[in-house]
């Protein structure tokens, strides 16, 4: 009797494990987001930063938001807007991040939306491949991978 009250109890542990594991994987691929045309300006030696840019479209039905990215390349990446205000070119970090509307299409490019990586960890180099998370609001991920380029 023992025996089988265990082995019930571990059938039905496992089988909550597989939906709860399969419910936490759920969340984590963004199969509505297209990444394109990810790049990052080339460094020389010992410079602390670098801008990133590239593409993001979102199918889905629904905003999404994009919080936070990441890279092992830099100790930080940053979500900046360059503005220009008399002429002068200002840079802010955006600290509720980037909403890419459902059906559309967001682009940080030079002289706009961009990410700064900060606290380089090494020489970002022409045409190497770096992998970068991006991290969205619902908890979603997606790693891209960005190219170096002048």
């Amino acid at each position: 009797m023992f025996f089988r009250v265990l082995l019930s109890a571990l059938v039905f542990s496992t089988a909550m494990f597989s939906i709860v594991l399969t419910a936490a994987n759920a969340g984590t691929v963004q199969n509505h987001l297209r990444f394109e045309g990810g790049w990052i300006r080339v460094t020389s030696s010992g410079h602390p930063m670098t801008a990133g840019y590239i593409s993001i479209s979102n199918d889905g039905s629904r905003d999404v938001v994009l919080i936070s990215v990441s890279s092992a390349v830099a100790k930080m990446v940053e979500i900046h807007e360059t503005t220009f205000q008399s002429n002068v070119m200002k840079m802010r970090k955006l600290e509720n991040g980037i909403r890419i509307p459902a059906k559309g299409v967001i682009h940080l490019e030079p002289k706009g939306l961009h990410l700064m990586f900060r606290g380089l960890k090494m020489k970002i180099k022409e045409a190497e491949k770096y992998k970068v998370k991006f991290m969205f609001l619902n908890g979603g991920l997606a790693e891209v991978i960005m190219l170096g380029k002048k």
